[in-house]
């Protein structure tokens, strides 16, 4: 028997607590990611550094069709994937913990959130943080690929 990762478990749908004992791998990526769009967002960058500095923050390589424009902000990261000529607009959040792929063509436009992580409704597990993914794609709406009754 396979045991999986603290990752895989979460990009897989499984809700994750706080005092989980892999939960500490979690939370070093958040606080690298924090680094990463310090330094996206803090002065100019031409597009080249902008990409770069984005394949640093999902450790994945990006085209060079890819265009963010800053300010950018995420969670987390590494569960974002884009595809070429993918546009996002300046400050979107997308929080990443559940799985984000923009597939080709797809544009994003300012001030767009994209949140696949929430939390139980009920008080004793509310800290536990509950995945979802999300693909939109260039002739669909950003729409969860699986719903939840567990989120707010």
């Amino acid at each position: 028997m396979t045991t999986r990762d603290i990752f895989q478990r979460e990009l897989a749908g499984e809700v994750i607590a706080l005092s989980d004992p892999e939960y500490p791998k979690i939370a070093a990526l958040i606080t690298e990611a924090q680094r990463i769009i310090a330094e996206i967002n803090t002065g100019y960058r031409d597009p080249a550094e902008v990409r770069a500095l984005f394949s640093r923050l999902t450790g994945t390589a990006v085209h060079e069709s890819f265009w963010p424009l800053p300010p950018f902000y995420t969670d987390f990261g590494r569960n974002i994937r884009v595809g070429r000529n993918v546009f996002i607009n300046h400050a979107c959040e997308f929080m990443d913990r559940g799985g984000i792929t923009l597939e080709d063509d797809v544009l994003i436009g300012p001030k767009v959130n994209l949140i696949t992580i929430s939390h139980p409704l009920d008080p004793s597990t509310r800290s536990e943080a509950a995945p979802a993914s999300i693909a939109p794609t260039r002739s669909s709406p950003a729409e969860p690929r699986s719903t939840s009754d567990r989120s707010c």
